[in-house]
């Protein structure tokens, strides 16, 4: 199946871009494009930000409230609108040229809903997305997708910065450009626990409690989980992910986060032929400005109008493959507007 998978791009770097992708190609360039995707976009959701209106359904151990108990029941409502440069969004292996400069626009639309499970120290969240990416100078690997997600965590009513182990159950629907033809689907099922570590603003630990949000300025924290990936078209996969994070509060306003997505991903073999294996690894760098509620009038007038921020981000991939081709690195940069509502 590898050396399937390297005939297809190969015959996509040598046929004229006349139309976006479809079929069993699409599918499986689409598997190693958004993986990264994903965590970039988490990584922004999973800046320190404070209003309680970002989904509990995240990578990165250091998202705001994301080891914390759902009272009362949380349901928000996301809307992000990243404008991105990407040095290769074919993901290309140099030896095909390298990929593409271009800018690229993947605005996002999700609504998540969170509740403890009864009287159990369990939180279950529950959301929906809707994304489409967009690229102005390599059309052929546009494409939009739709994703939902339930996630079930252990959450210790009196310790927000415990062991929380949690299972997630996510499948995706890939499409072609206005969701016209379908692409590829995905389920993911994933077994995992978070960990943080709060600290104040003279690094000191903060005490244990329910919440700790108000007393943190730096957090220190580590996610990691097993993934076995369902995939139609074939091949599925088994992946191991390592992501550790750290965030500072700098002001009222300024944060800065930084995340490290770390994934081992091994493809099931198909009819005896060789056994894809990746290597993964992605660092991303995500300043906030959060826009000061003078500016909109009033603090309820900042809520209504979804209390926008600015994240400004870095990243770079970087993925090794037993099949060369596969073989590709990426650079991003760019920024964001978020906005957050929660009901």
């Amino acid at each position: 199946m590898a050396q399937v998978r390297t005939l297809c791009l190969l015959a996509a770097a040598l046929v004229p871009p006349l139309a976006a992708p479809t079929g069993r190609l699409a599918a499986q360039h689409l598997g190693a494009h958004t993986d990264g995707e994903d965590a970039r976009t988490d990584a922004m959701f999973a800046t320190p930000y404070r209003f309680g209106v970002v989904p509990q359904d995240n990578l990165f151990a250091t998202t705001p409230g994301l080891e914390q108990r759902a009272h009362p029941q949380r349901f928000v409502f996301n809307v992000l609108l990243p404008f991105t440069f990407n040095s290769n969004p074919e993901e290309l292996n140099t030896a095909f040229g390298g990929g593409t400069n271009t800018a690229q626009f993947s605005p996002l639309a999700g609504a998540s809903f969170s509740s403890q499970l009864f009287d159990l120290p369990f939180r279950l969240t529950a959301g929906v997305q809707a994304e489409i990416e967009r690229f102005t100078q390599a059309p052929t690997v546009d494409f939009d997708k739709l994703r939902v997600s339930g996630r079930l965590q252990y959450v210790d009513a009196a310790n927000d910065q415990g062991y929380s182990p949690y299972i997630a159950y996510a499948p995706r629907w890939d499409f072609a450009p206005f969701y016209q033809t379908w692409l590829e689907t995905r389920q993911d099922l994933n077994f995992g626990v978070n960990k943080t570590f709060n600290y104040d603003g003279n690094f000191r630990r903060v005490a244990f409690s329910g919440n700790t949000l108000a007393e943190t300025v730096w957090s220190f924290g580590v996610t990691t989980f097993i993934q076995r990936r369902f995939l139609n078209p074939e091949p599925s996969s088994w992946a191991f992910f390592f992501i550790p994070s750290a965030t500072y509060v700098i002001s009222d306003n300024w944060n800065v986060s930084l995340g490290l997505d770390f994934m081992n991903r091994r493809f099931d073999s198909i009819q005896g032929g060789i056994s894809e294996q990746d290597f993964f690894l992605q660092p991303i760098l995500t300043l906030e400005y959060v826009l000061p509620s003078a500016w909109f009038g009033s603090e309820r007038t900042a809520s209504l109008v979804g209390r926008p921020a600015l994240d400004f981000q870095v990243a770079y991939e970087r993925n090794w493959s037993n099949v060369p081709a596969f073989d590709f690195s990426t650079w991003y940069a760019g920024a964001a507007l978020k906005m957050g509502w929660r009901f």
